[in-house]
């Protein structure tokens, strides 16, 4: 196990990648599907990185969350483009629940009720 905020190392070392948002995994599969097609927050990630120049960048919005004040729902609410955009019952069940905890079931799996 390799624990990083380096993608490109990622690539590199690792077959398997979870990526995490505030103590969660929020993005689970083989690092090709999560780095070459990422979806949740991985997008905002990869976005910025100069080497990857086909991703337009994701700008997020707020403050970088407080780890002490984890927001109710899906934690990364406060700071996703498809929340701010999103119908008024994603927009709900976005505030109210929790995405599930994603299962290690070798696919390429993302914790986002708009992934559903």
């Amino acid at each position: 196990m390799v624990i990083t905020h380096d993608l490109g190392l990622a690539w590199n070392v690792a077959d398997r990648i979870a990526v995490m948002y505030l103590g969660r995994i929020v993005e689970l599969g083989t690092v090709e599907e999560v780095l070459s097609a990422p979806r949740h927050h991985t997008q905002a990630l990869l976005s910025v990185v100069p080497e990857i120049e086909q991703l337009t960048p994701v700008i997020l919005s707020g403050e970088p969350p407080d780890a002490t004040r984890i927001p109710q729902g899906c934690r990364f609410r406060p700071r996703c483009p498809l929340y701010a955009t999103a119908d008024p019952e994603l927009r709900t069940r976005c505030e109210r629940e929790s995405p599930p905890i994603l299962p290690d079931a070798g696919e390429h799996a993302a914790a986002c009720h708009a992934a559903d």
